[in-house]
């Protein structure tokens, strides 16, 4: 099955963006492949994400529900692969690569969010997770936004549209450790949307 639809896939446009706001979002799953990992995430048993984690003001409330037992037959792990290969070749085609080690996604959730459920507050990816940050939305309404701190503030709103592959730095990107903070929030239906994440080994 082939995933992607290319013409507006710029990866200059794509670095551009990233260093300038910490984001891109990219209209980039052909509809009839998103719609076949919407089916095969449907038919998933997931598991409940709900917990408060840290103290004072840095505490993080999450409401969700996740699965990240992916066989080697899933629709998943090909699009892991087939999207892989597509970063590999567009990254391929620059004079300078903007990470500080090679990219290899290692690490894929798939997360679903209901309506009436809280999401996730202000946050930032672990420190473990490094280069780059691919969230894939494959269905459904919410709202992800960027924003300065755990208060939310200057939230800038980021779009979510089912297909589009929002792209996230992460520290190892141009030569920062900057890890922008972004929740999750108003879920008018329920959304599906996979994280793809290189961590690293040690």
């Amino acid at each position: 099955m082939s995933f992607f639809t290319l013409n507006q896939f710029n990866i200059h446009q794509i670095l551009r963006s990233l260093t300038e706001q910490g984001f891109a979002s990219v209209p980039l799953l052909q509809e009839e492949g998103r719609l076949a990992l919407l089916r095969e995430a449907e038919s998933l048993n997931y598991l409940p994400d709900v917990k408060v984690v840290g103290t004072g003001d840095r505490i993080v409330r999450t409401e969700y529900s996740a699965w990240e037992t992916f066989t080697d037959t899933s629709l998943y792990t090909q699009l892991m692969q087939d999207f892989q290969a597509l970063m590999n070749q567009a990254i391929g085609s620059l004079q300078d690569s903007p990470f500080a080690i090679p990219l290899q996604f290692n690490s894929m959730v798939l997360q679903r969010y209901e309506p009436g459920q809280l999401g996730i507050t202000p946050h930032r990816d672990s420190l473990r997770a490094i280069n780059l940050v691919c969230i894939f939305n494959i269905s459904g309404q919410a709202s992800l936004y960027r924003c300065d701190d755990r208060q939310g503030t200057n939230s800038v709103q980021i779009d979510t549209t089912p297909g589009h592959v929002v792209f996230m730095r992460a520290p190892g990107f141009m030569g920062t450790n900057d890890r922008p903070f972004h929740y999750v929030t108003d879920i008018r239906s329920t959304r599906y949307s996979l994280g793809l994440r290189q961590r690293r080994s040690d």
